[in-house]
């Protein structure tokens, strides 16, 4: 009797938990590796050259860090880069610059964003300055990178492009998924011939 309890409390943890933090862990690495890689793997090179900055409506609110209890709350001044780009088609296109394609898609579009912990945001102001001289200069032409379809805008650099990493933030998951599987299924049948 003891060894079927053994087996039963084998087959659970094998069938039911385990897949539960597979299937967590596969939703995790696939939002936050998987698709960020992805969307790296489809950005295509151009130049940009820029044709208009600057800061754009109130400080934009952030986190920056802390514990769940004792959060981390900064602001940043938003700033925004027009930029005209090349397409694969000869499209000549005006969009707003991002520094890394991490960032595409926030709201508001800021080209960069920076979150010290600093209460009186200097920090953060300095970061947006500097950015904005290395990047933002009314004329200035650097390599940059665009996704076709998306015209609303283009990353200065590209993160975490690697058809591996997608690999590997899906492939792990999925192997501890059927090996629990596999193993819950061998404990399962044991268990039941232990009834028998």
């Amino acid at each position: 009797m003891a060894g079927r309890n053994c087996y039963v409390v084998l087959c659970v943890f094998f069938v039911v938990m385990i897949p539960i933090g597979a299937i967590i862990a596969l939703a995790m690495c696939g939002v936050h590796i998987a698709a960020p890689a992805l969307q790296g793997i489809r950005m295509l090179p151009t130049t940009c050259t820029v044709v208009s900055s600057g800061l754009v409506g109130g400080d934009v609110g952030c986190r920056c860090g802390g514990t769940r209890s004792h959060p981390c709350f900064s602001k940043f001044p938003c700033l925004q880069i027009n930029v005209t780009y090349l397409t694969d088609s000869g499209v000549n296109l005006t969009s707003l610059l991002v520094d890394t394609q991490a960032i595409m898609g926030d709201d508001p579009q800021c080209a960069t964003r920076p979150c010290a912990r600093d209460s009186t945001l200097i920090i953060n102001s300095l970061s947006v300055s500097s950015y904005r001289r290395s990047w933002g200069q009314e004329g200035m032409t650097y390599p940059c990178y665009y996704e076709d379809g998306n015209e609303r805008e283009v990353s200065r650099t590209v993160v975490n492009a690697s058809k591996w990493l997608v690999f590997h933030a899906l492939f792990w998951p999925m192997l501890i998924l059927v090996l629990s599987y596999s193993l819950g299924y061998m404990f399962c049948w044991k268990c039941l011939r232990l009834e028998q």
